[in-house]
């Protein structure tokens, strides 16, 4: 099992979208945004966080993927899921890893992610 952590404080990610108005389109697929499209900010920054956590499980940070690459879902249950395309399944195999479990939280100042590859 390979743990990855990640912590953001909200108020910077929400001030790094202001800035950025298409910053959300870069960071996170067609699904996921239609997936948050009515969350809070707090949601969006623990899905980002969510991302950060699942390339330090991975051990490979952004290097060499793209943040869409990396894809966190909500399940019926409202159980976030990783979804993993192009060179980020290939890393999970060549770790050899089958899956990654993702926990998302956050509150009022900041949201917090872990994954496990396992």
């Amino acid at each position: 099992m390979f743990p990855g952590i990640d912590i953001i404080n909200i108020k910077r990610f929400a001030k790094a979208c202001e800035r950025r108005p298409k910053i959300k389109e870069r960071l996170f697929t067609e699904r996921e945004r239609a997936d948050l499209n009515d969350c809070p900010v707090s949601s969006w920054a623990a899905r980002f966080s969510g991302k950060e956590a699942v390339l330090k499980s991975m051990g490979t940070g952004l290097s060499g993927l793209s943040w869409h690459d990396v894809e966190i879902l909500t399940e019926k249950s409202g159980e976030p899921r990783v979804h993993l395309s192009g060179k980020a399944d290939e890393w999970v195999k060549k770790r050899g890893g089958t899956v990654i479990r993702i926990s998302l939280s956050h509150e009022q100042e900041y949201a917090i992610a872990m994954a496990i590859l396992v």
